[in-house]
C-alpha cells in the first residue's frame, strides 16, 4: 500500500488559485484593451485621417489655384508683375498642398502596412487570450477539484486520526479518497497523453 500523504493545510494551493484568478482577470482586461487599441487605431486611419487629409488636399488644390487666378488677374489687368504677397500667397498654398498630400500618401501606406505589420502581432495577442480563457481558466478549474479533493481527505484523515468515526466508517472513507486518487490519477494520464 503506498504511503499516506502528510496534509495539515491546502492554504498555500487555495492562494495559488486565487492568484491565478486575480491573474486571469487583470490579463484578459489588459488584453481586451490592447484588441480595442488595435482596432481603433485602423478605424482613425480609415475614417478619420483617410478622409481628413483627402479633405485637405482638395480645400488647399482650391486655395492654390485661386492663389495663381489672382496672380494671373493682377497681370492682365495691369499689364505687369504680381505683387510679393501675391507670389508669397502661391508659394504657400503649393507648400500646404505639398504637405497635405505627403501626408495623405502616408496614410494610405499605414493602412496597407497596417495588415502586414499589425494584423500579424493582433493574431499574436488573441492566441495569447485564448490561452488565458481555455487553457488557464481550465487550470484554475483543475486546482477547484483538487482543492475540493484535498480537503475531503483531510477531513476524512482527521476523523480517522481522532477515531471519531467508526470502524465500518473509516474503511468506507479510506476506500472513498483511495478511489478519488485513482480517479484523479487516471484523468492526469489521459490530460496529459
Amino acid at each position: 500500500m503506498p504511503a499516506r500523504a502528510e496534509i495539515k493545510s491546502v492554504d498555500a494551493v487555495e492562494g495559488f488559485r486565487q492568484r491565478l484568478i486575480r491573474y486571469l482577470e487583470k490579463a484578459t482586461a489588459v488584453l481586451d484593451e490592447v484588441h480595442s487599441e488595435v482596432r481603433g487605431t485602423l478605424v482613425w486611419l480609415e475614417d478619420r485621417q483617410k478622409p481628413y487629409w483627402e479633405h485637405q488636399v482638395r480645400s488647399r488644390a482650391r486655395a492654390l489655384e485661386d492663389a495663381q487666378h489672382e496672380i494671373f488677374g493682377a497681370r492682365l489687368s495691369q499689364f505687369k508683375e504680381a505683387n510679393d504677397a501675391q507670389q508669397m500667397a502661391v508659394h504657400r498654398a503649393k507648400r500646404r498642398l505639398r504637405e497635405a498630400e505627403e501626408k495623405l500618401r502616408r496614410v494610405k501606406v499605414w493602412v496597407r502596412r497596417y495588415q502586414s505589420d499589425v494584423e500579424p502581432l493582433a493574431r499574436e495577442v488573441e492566441k495569447l487570450r485564448t490561452v488565458l480563457s481555455q487553457d488557464l481558466k481550465k487550470g484554475a478549474r483543475h486546482l477547484e477539484r483538487i482543492l475540493r479533493s484535498l480537503e475531503g481527505y483531510t477531513t476524512s484523515r482527521v476523523a480517522v486520526d481522532q477515531g471519531t468515526t467508526s470502524g465500518d466508517a473509516t474503511v468506507e472513507a479510506r476506500s472513498e479518497f483511495d478511489g478519488r486518487d485513482e480517479a484523479m490519477e487516471s484523468s492526469e494520464r489521459i490530460g496529459n497523453g
